[in-house]
């Protein structure tokens, strides 16, 4: 996560946390560059603080993508 300013902002969505070997590590939610993921989800800046500022732990928040 030192790869500013991609990860200036970020959350944790949680992926794997049993850490199974196979199945991939982690996935964030953080600022977008215009380049593709290495599978994450990204957004511009203003919309992921929107989000960041939403958020609250226990929440069970669900993360869904799709074309608008």
């Amino acid at each position: 996560m030192h790869n500013v300013p991609v990860y200036r902002y970020a959350a944790v969505i949680a992926y794997n946390l049993a850490r199974t070997p196979g199945a991939g590590s982690a996935i964030f939610l953080h600022v977008g560059d215009g380049q593709a993921t290495a599978g994450c989800v990204s957004l511009p800046q203003a919309d992921l603080l929107k989000i960041i500022r939403w958020l609250r732990p226990g929440s069970d928040p669900v993360v869904t993508m799709g074309v608008l």
